[in-house]
């Protein structure tokens, strides 16, 4: 499964000049509306090594997968590692230019303060790229070596394919946060994971509309 743990792993997958070439769990996702903004905290770290790290809370993931670029809801975890053969890897060879090439995406808890429920576990994904959010959040876990233990403020910025987040850091906490509550999502269990003779079906819609409780799109 194509599943990047550890800065180290992460590092090395973010600066190839390309990255080449189960149904998602049931799962709440973070949904803002254009201009909202809410205060957030990084359930998982995104490396073993940090000081903060807890067994129980993990670190985040970085995942290949291909997207159907006709239907965005579409996605699922490349699986030319694991069984040498990828629909999605197929398809963007027989068409480059169409959006199938397999992109990196990133997926991690966060706990979601809204000021309107009480504070809430959700999966937020992005997309991995120097311009995202996710950026942020990276370099700030190689200059100081944790980002759990801080509140964060998370904007979202337009709809659809132009919609950006923006997250800013607060100042670390002065006690350490009381993470017994905090149940955070599986999320090697939250992405698709599809075996090839499944993929086509999928990825082509046939099988039925996807479910709203599997999409695993924020943009």
């Amino acid at each position: 499964m194509s599943i990047i743990k550890g800065l180290k792993a992460m590092e090395q997958a973010i600066d190839k000049p390309k990255f080449a070439e189960n149904s998602g769990a049931k799962v709440r996702w973070v949904k803002l509306d254009d201009g909202q903004s809410v205060k957030v905290r990084f359930v998982n770290e995104l490396d073993p090594d940090s000081p903060n790290y807890s067994e129980e809370r993990d670190v985040a993931i970085v995942v290949s997968e291909h997207t159907n670029p006709k239907d965005y809801r579409r996605k699922a975890v490349c699986s030319m590692d694991t069984e040498g053969r990828c629909y999605g890897c197929e398809m963007a060879r027989k068409e480059p230019k169409s959006g199938w090439r397999a992109r990196l995406r990133f997926y991690t808890n966060l706990l979601v303060d809204d000021g309107i429920e009480d504070p809430y576990v959700a999966v937020w994904s992005q997309g991995v790229s120097k311009q995202s959010a996710f950026n942020n959040a990276r370099e700030y876990a190689l200059e100081t070596g944790s980002i759990s233990n801080l509140n964060w403020k998370l904007k979202r910025q337009g709809t659809g394919m132009e919609t950006t987040y923006v997250l800013l850091p607060s100042a670390p906490d002065t006690e350490p946060f009381d993470w017994s509550s905090v149940e955070p999502f599986n999320l090697e269990k939250v992405v698709r994971e599809l075996p090839y003779s499944d993929q086509e079906t999928f990825y082509l819609g046939f099988e039925g509309p996807v479910g709203a409780t599997t999409s695993n799109i924020d943009w």
